[in-house]
């Protein structure tokens, strides 16, 4: 469930030629950290520090531009102003439960999800798009799960890569591993510390996946190699 199916090929470059990685967090009111008891508990923080103490030798700076109930048009008109100047390598894009619960339209949804990714990559800038999140009355939302099957849709199209919460959450639920009270807020809609914990977790899981072949490489590289023996040592030294 956590493996991307799709590269990030520009974040990859991003840690081969900077030590400080940008990211932005673009979303909604999960985004922006409802339903957690501090803002250093919502997820683009806990993501900050869980990058920070992987990948030592690089800083990131994970910035969190979520504003409560916002639907993906409102977050794609505040690209320009609000996330290009930033210059990010990755934006974590999180939207479709506020148009699900609205029901802009699907095809609507599926427009912007394409025009917003369009003008990232036009800036070279990675993007992963989180899926909405389970919570027990999204299964009695007419229509949700459509919004969902667009955004694989558009992100098979792009070759995006999806962070699959709805699948993670609900299998976490329905698996018995937690209640919904206990990666739930109170409200039984919006995530609380553990699950934005988790989410941040996993997500650096994902991120770390698609970096390890190029870190890999880095450490081969840079391990110091046996002296090869002097052609006038004896045969049994040479060996």
């Amino acid at each position: 469930m956590v493996q991307f199916t799709a590269p990030l090929t520009n974040l990859v470059k991003a840690f081969r030629d900077n030590k400080l990685i940008r990211v932005v967090a673009l979303g909604s009111s999960s985004t922006a950290g409802s339903g957690a008891s501090s803002p250093q508990a919502s997820f683009p923080s806990q993501l900050d520090d869980e990058l920070e103490r992987r990948f030592g030798g690089w800083d990131f700076k994970v910035m969190n531009l979520g504003v409560g109930g916002q639907l993906a048009t409102d977050m794609l008109e505040r690209m320009e102003k609000h996330v290009l100047p930033r210059e990010p390598h990755l934006v974590l894009w999180q939207t479709g439960v506020n148009d699900a619960i609205r029901d802009v339209g699907v095809e609507s949804y599926r427009k912007t999800l394409k025009a917003g990714i369009d003008k990232l990559r036009a800036h070279g800038i990675d993007i992963i798009l989180i899926q909405m999140q389970f919570y027990p009355k999204s299964e009695r939302v007419q229509g949700y799960t459509d919004y969902l099957r667009v955004m694989h849709e558009v992100a098979a199209q792009e070759e995006i890569p999806v962070f699959r919460r709805f699948a993670i959450m609900k299998h976490f639920i329905k698996s018995g591993q937690f209640t919904p009270a206990q990666i739930l807020s109170p409200d039984l809609f919006h995530m609380n510390d553990l699950s934005y914990g988790c989410l941040a977790g996993l997500m650096a899981d994902a991120i770390e996946d698609q970096i390890a072949p190029f870190l890999r490489v880095r450490e081969t590289a840079a391990a110091p190699k046996a002296p090869a023996p002097r052609a006038d040592a004896p045969a049994a030294q040479r060996r």
